[in-house]
Order: C-alpha cells, then structure tokens, then sequence
C-alpha cells in the first residue's frame, strides 16, 4: 500500500532524524573515550564515564554503636569523643582547647581535638581495600577569626594497620591527613614505612583554608598503583604530589584524626576553638 506523498515525506524526515541523532551519540562516546585516553597518558586520573556508588555517612546518632557499625570505627587509637558534639544536619563540632595539642603533650594545659580509625571491611567495602585508588571528601567550616596557632591535623586516608601510621610508630602502615600549618595554609601530612619516624610536609601552601565560617569542600585521591595523591579544594585541582611507599599496602579507610600539634602547647590556640565536619564521601573514583 503506498503512502500519500505527505505521509511518505514525514516517514524520511523521521528516519534520517533519527540516524543524525544516533550519529551525534556515537561521536559523543568516542569524545569521552579519546579524552579519558589523553588524560590517562597525561597522568592525570582519568575520566570515567559512569563512576561507582559513593559511600555517604552522617554523624546522626554519634557515639551511639549504632553510629560505629556505620562508620566502621576500629576500636583502637580512639580519643576525645567527649570533644565532638553531632549537628543537626548530620555534622560534628570539634573542640580545641586553649593551648592544647597532641595527646602525647605533657605541658599542655587541657585537651584538644579527636580521633578514630575506620576500616572499610566493617562497612562492606573489603573490595575497594585491595583497589587502585581511593577518594576521600567532606566538607570543612572554620569560624572568623579562628585561631590557626602554629598547625594541626585534618581527617585523611590511611593505609595498612591502624596506628602504624601516624605519632612516629611505623609498622606496615601509611597515611595521608590534612593539615593546616604556618597560619592557614593547606597541605598532606604523609607517614610511609618508607619515612623518617615522622611525617613528611607536602605541599605546604597549595591552598589555604578560609576563616569565613562557610563550608568548603576538600578531596584528596589516592593512586596506590602510581603513588600519588591529588587534592582538590572547592572543585578546583589544587595538588598532586608523590607518595611513595604506599604502593604494596592495601587501603584501611578514613584516618580521621584532628588536634593541634606537635606535642606542645606551643602548638596550640590562644584562645578554645572549634572546626565544623560534615558529609563525608568515599568512592573509588574522583568524586567533585
């Protein structure tokens, strides 16, 4: 049966329309893959196009061992949860005591700051341990006129056993913490078994942390196959840095782990200050 001439018109028009469409998407997906190719050669971590499910958590019900299980918290290595007070929100305020520092200070003249491990077997993601590459972002607020003192810890990534990694006891263990120092400026606090005893300062100044009491986002990406980490502050590449050492350890999960310090009160704030932390995010793949 033929079609009157109108009818048989809108037949073509569709069907070529339909072939334009389908060539459009095709150079598309040849588009991602040459640019995930470049990016690749070019050492950069390379463009995905569908990246894996992130796992999200809060700090709603903390410390609640409903909020370990969650969280994945190893029960070691753990202190100043007395000094960590969940938000509406799903957030967690850190308090900083006047003068304080590392737990290990012995003339500091009261406590700061927090810590704990967690593993990423306990929240089932065993998979990602022995993986390439691990993500780590949140979200990070200082108030005006928050007092920097001379430096401190900031929640990271680790690697290996818990505490083998940071406090100058090396084991089988790395990690990569944040850490402002010298006033605001940002860098990685990295241990390696490959280190001195200590951590090791890179990066120092590549970005600085505002007092503007704002949230801003922070991520650090984690090659163990190249040794490397990037950061990116708000969205924006900010670091990649050499972490070597790191290569034949499996990933463990968040370091996250927070005090002024050093190991005197030197190092410490004038004056109590607090830190805002909220939705933490790990994934394999690069996350902004």
């Amino acid at each position: 049966m033929r079609l009157p001439l109108r009818h048989g018109r809108r037949a073509r028009q569709a069907i070529g329309g339909a072939a334009v469409a389908a060539t459009l998407a095709a150079l598309g997906a040849t588009a991602v893959s040459t640019a995930a190719t470049t990016a690749h050669a070019a050492g950069a971590p390379a463009v995905r196009a569908a990246a894996p499910s992130a796992w999200t958590a809060s700090f709603d019900g903390f410390p609640a061992n409903s909020w370990k299980s969650a969280w994945g918290v190893v029960n070691t290595a753990q202190f100043g949860f007395d000094r960590m007070d969940p938000l509406t929100g799903g957030g967690v305020k850190v308090k900083y005591g006047k003068g304080s520092s590392a737990p290990s200070c012995t003339n500091c003249p009261t406590g700061g700051g927090a810590q704990f491990y967690t593993n990423l077997g306990a929240i089932g993601k065993g998979s990602w341990a022995t993986g390439r590459t691990l993500s780590l972002k949140y979200e990070i607020k200082f108030p005006a006129g928050h007092d920097f003192g001379k430096g401190a810890k900031l929640p990271g990534l680790y690697g290996g056993n818990p505490n083998e990694a940071a406090g100058g006891t090396h084991g089988n263990g790395w990690s990569t913490r944040f850490m402002f120092r010298n006033g605001n400026k940002g860098q990685i606090y990295f241990y390696s078994p490959a280190g001195s005893g200590y951590g090791k300062d890179l990066g120092l100044g590549s970005w600085t942390f505002p007092a503007d009491d704002q949230y801003h986002t922070i991520e650090q990406y984690v090659d163990r196959n190249r040794q490397t980490t990037t950061v990116w502050f708000d969205g924006r590449q900010v670091l990649s840095t050499s972490t070597a050492g790191i290569s034949g350890i499996n990933f463990g999960g968040i370091f996250f782990s927070t005090f002024y310090g050093g190991h005197s009160t030197e190092w410490g704030p004038k004056k109590t200050s607090y830190a805002w932390f909220k939705n933490f995010s790990l994934s394999q793949s690069v996350q902004h």
